[in-house]
């Protein structure tokens, strides 16, 4: 590993170092009644992750359940927002719903859900579903009306039609727009995943299951490690994952400046 990359690597983990070393200050001199010091933190990841191996459980479901919402909402946000961006029509009917369902935070989605989905997953893989749906829909809605309709209107007179036109020209163009979309959307599905398995009763495992079934044991270690947790796998969900996507789509296009 060379200079660079160790000073990359410093870098990114020096803010946590002096989070860490603060919060440990904090819980040792009890500033915070109850709050746990990042030691015993360690001490019941330990435990949960390497003897019990429970924590592995909890994500592998928590993934599971992540991927197929986000990959739904991902295909249909971005089918409906270009329709949408397209078809004037269908923006004069649909635009005002979808402002008004995106103004309905997901978590108040789930008692309905709960209702008319029953308890377990499928109640969490539609909450997931409405988190990443609304953000996915209108970054391909304003993708697609940014793209120059010069470019449009060239395809079609070299004799493209509306299918080759909308793959080979209106997507790519709007991936500018679509790209940060999907990023923004695989943390608000997060967010959903975490609150939907809390109040799905019937969901046995998962990261957001783990903290309400400790709050009954006042195991405040294990709720405070479950939200670490899902704070580490939402950073490295954005900045590995959607990173990547990025940087091989639109950095690489040229659309966007390399960071």
């Amino acid at each position: 590993m060379n200079g660079k990359k160790l000073y990359d690597v410093f870098q990114f983990i020096f803010p946590f170092i002096v989070v860490g070393i603060i919060w440990e200050i904090i819980a040792d001199l009890k500033i915070v009644v109850l709050l746990p010091s990042p030691y015993k933190l360690i001490i019941r990841f330990y435990d949960l992750s390497l003897h019990k191996h429970i924590l592995e459980k909890h994500l592998y479901y928590s993934f599971y359940r992540l991927l197929i919402g986000y990959l739904l909402a991902a295909l249909f946000g971005i089918a409906v927002g270009a329709l949408i961006g397209i078809k004037k029509i269908v923006s004069d009917i649909f635009s005002p719903i979808l402002g008004l369902l995106i103004s309905i935070p997901t978590i108040a989605w789930v008692p309905v859900l709960l209702i008319t989905l029953g308890l377990g997953d499928k109640t969490v893989i539609v909450a997931i579903f409405l988190g990443g749906f609304f953000e996915v829909a209108y970054s391909t809605i304003n993708g697609i009306r940014m793209v120059d309709k010069n470019l449009v209107n060239a395809a079609r007179i070299m004799g493209a039609n509306r299918l080759k036109t909308f793959f080979h020209v209106l997507l790519p163009g709007a991936m500018v727009s679509i790209v940060p979309g999907l990023r923004l959307a695989i943390g608000y599905s997060w967010r959903a995943l975490v609150g939907a398995e809390m109040l799905a009763a019937m969901v046995k495992w998962g990261i957001g299951k783990m903290i309400y079934e400790a709050r009954f044991w006042n195991d405040i270690a294990t709720m405070f490690l479950g939200l670490v947790v899902i704070g580490i796998m939402g950073m490295l969900l954005d900045k590995f994952l959607m990173g990547y996507i990025e940087k091989i789509t639109i950095e690489r296009w040229g659309m966007v400046k390399k960071r």
